[in-house]
């Protein structure tokens, strides 16, 4: 297999001192060891891979990929001036530095399930996309960069302290298609760029300055609801005859964006084919007004409108006057089935108004003031074990109260966050939305679980959103909430758009009347009723000039028939593609060769000759 890619500052590290070695040299000039390319490199890849976390591990193996084009996203991370800072140091503890570093980088990338595809001296390659896929693969790059920074950062004032030195990392990422090769057993994987994917990734971190994260306009297109950026204007970059428009993050957005939506160029549509459901969702609430509690369950697949719908019915209430309404979300995240509680953290947050962005120190006083203002001088018994949950500072007074085994200490947990919830529900009607349950973690599950005696007995309308993934430790809440309530809870099964409902979608958006009629045959025919496969097919159309506007008429030109399923849904298909069994995989695979539509008997028959 032809080398990933050449970068001219990463070179190669002695396998016998990890003294920096020049790529092309054949001996060590510290200790005179004869270089084999990449021996140290390699030895440190394999130790940082034995390390990954054991369900990471089974994904992996699990996703024997042999020559298959997938959307990855690419990060590249290197340690700053490591040649001078090498070169003033003992060998040894040179070594042992530059492995603490890859250690703690390491968990970053595994911790958002990426691949360590190659260590390059004092750089990391790592993938997200491949050979585990995920719909947020992006995002995911992101957020891992972000953290190595945290996790780097802390290290590196521990070295100021110890060793005087400067240490510091910057990261680069780039979004675009790679080969996957095959999948050793030690879990090093072989990857081949196609086009300049990583090459990219590399120049865009050879650009950034020390402790930042820089990407490209690709990647930031897929994760700009999640993240504040800076501008950094087209950047020339070595090996691009052309400028790379870059973006460096700043930060998590405080209040994440919608990921969904045309507003971005002007379009907008009213709810279509989701009448009945939303009536369904306001008589529930109209029951909670009344002062009795109610619970519905809102399924569906990726895409379907789940989102769409809950924001539709908090408009409705808002609309309709009620002002004194309390709306609270709890949000899984696609990565969060390892992180303990994290929806229940989410959930009290929302609850209680608490900042993610805030200090520590900051969070504790919002925690304090709150509690006081909701619960008064009773505040004192929720406080030191809601602040236990967010793991903020704790008096030594509280720090005693909450020294309690495990199972103990989520039941008071529980029962902090029951007395908040009724103290809202009894201010006023509570809507509380856990939303994205299928990636709920069991000890949320566990807390949601012993909340569900207050869900019929307080003003509040509970709302849990999530796909049909039965086995997900998440089902459990919704598994729960039937057997206990029966028909106190409100299920709502969205389905896809009939073709009637989906022109008017389209209809919406881009006034059909003035279109081609083989443009609206289009558009139904690769959304097949899904509205967000809809308004992203839509959003491709325009964006890559397929459709444009003129004057107050969208016009199409014969590129429309050429353009490609659009990158936004690649992760998701994919996703959903790699929890398939490998016989399902190579059907599917098979089914995709033969066309859109054919009898069964057809796939099976070229099964069979396979």
């Amino acid at each position: 297999m032809a080398p990933l890619m050449t970068v001219d500052s990463v070179g190669l590290n002695c396998p016998r001192c990890d003294a920096p070695v020049p790529s092309d040299a054949r001996f060590c000039m510290n200790c005179g060891q004869p270089m084999a390319a990449d021996d140290a490199s390699g030895a440190r890849q394999t130790r940082l891979s034995s390390a990954a976390p054991a369900p990471l591990i089974e994904k992996m193996r699990a996703a024997k990929l042999t020559g298959e084009r997938k959307p990855v996203t690419a990060l590249f991370a290197d340690i700053v001036g490591s040649t001078p800072l090498a070169e003033s140091m003992d060998p040894e503890d040179w070594t042992q530095i530059v492995n603490e570093a890859f250690d703690l980088m390491s968990k970053a990338v595994f911790h958002y399930e990426g691949t360590i595809a190659q260590l390059q001296g004092d750089a990391m390659l790592a993938f997200f996309g491949a050979p585990v896929a995920h719909e947020d693969d992006p995002e995911r790059a992101v957020r891992a960069a972000l953290n190595m920074v945290e996790r780097i950062e802390e290290f590196a004032r521990q070295l100021k302290a110890t060793h005087g030195i400067d240490f510091a990392i910057r990261a680069g990422i780039n979004s675009g298609p790679v080969i996957v090769g095959n999948v050793g057993s030690d879990l090093r994987y072989e990857y081949t760029a196609l086009g300049d994917a990583v090459n990219v990734a590399a120049r865009v971190q050879a650009a950034a300055q020390p402790w930042q994260v820089v990407m490209t306009a690709t990647t930031r297109r897929f994760v700009t609801s999640t993240f504040e950026f800076e501008d950094l204007g087209e950047v020339s970059v070595k090996g691009k005859s052309e400028p790379v428009h870059l973006y460096r993050v700043v930060t998590v957005r405080a209040e994440p964006g919608r990921k969904r939506g045309l507003e971005s160029v002007g379009l907008s549509s009213p709810l279509v084919g989701r009448a009945a459901e939303l009536e369904t969702l306001k008589e529930a609430f109209g029951v909670v007004r009344a002062g009795r509690g109610r619970v519905a369950v809102l399924v569906g697949e990726p895409g379907i409108g789940k989102s769409r719908l809950l924001a539709e019915l908090h408009e409705s209430i808002s609309s309709a006057g009620d002002t004194d309404i309390s709306w609270v979300e709890g949000r899984c995240v696609s990565y969060g089935q390892g992180l303990p509680y994290h929806l229940i953290l989410d959930l009290v947050g929302s609850l209680l108004g608490l900042n993610a962005q805030s200090s520590d120190a900051e969070t504790r006083g919002g925690l304090h003031s709150a509690l006081t203002e909701l619960l008064g001088e009773d505040e004192g018994d929720v406080e030191p074990y809601l602040a236990h949950l967010l793991n903020l500072p704790l008096s030594q007074a509280e720090l005693d109260r909450t020294q309690l085994n495990p199972e103990v200490l989520q039941a008071r947990y529980g029962a902090a966050i029951k007395r908040v919830v009724a103290a809202q529900a009894a201010k006023a009607p509570l809507v509380l939305v856990l939303e994205d349950i299928h990636w709920a973690d069991p000890s949320s599950v566990e807390v949601g679980l012993s909340l569900i005696s207050l869900f019929t007995s307080l003003r509040v309308l509970t709302i849990l959103s999530g796909r049909a993934e039965t086995d997900a430790p998440g089902w459990r809440l919704v598994a729960q909430v039937r057997a206990v309530l029966g028909d106190a809870v409100a299920e709502i099964r969205l389905s896809p758009l009939s073709e009637h409902e989906s022109r008017a979608l389209v209809a919406n958006l881009l006034e059909i009347e003035s279109l081609p009629d083989q443009v609206r045959t289009s558009i139904l025919t690769r959304s097949e009723g899904n509205p967000f496969f809809v308004e992203e097919v839509v959003r491709m159309f325009i964006e890559r000039g397929a459709i444009v506007r003129e004057g107050d008429r969208w016009v199409a030109n014969d590129t429309i028939t050429t353009v490609e399923i659009p990158e936004t849904l690649h992760g998701l298909l994919l996703a959903r593609i790699d929890q398939l069994s490998d016989d399902a995989k190579r059907s599917l695979r098979v089914a995709s060769v033969i066309g859109r539509q054919f009898p069964v008997r057809v796939l099976e028959r070229v099964l069979s000759d396979g």
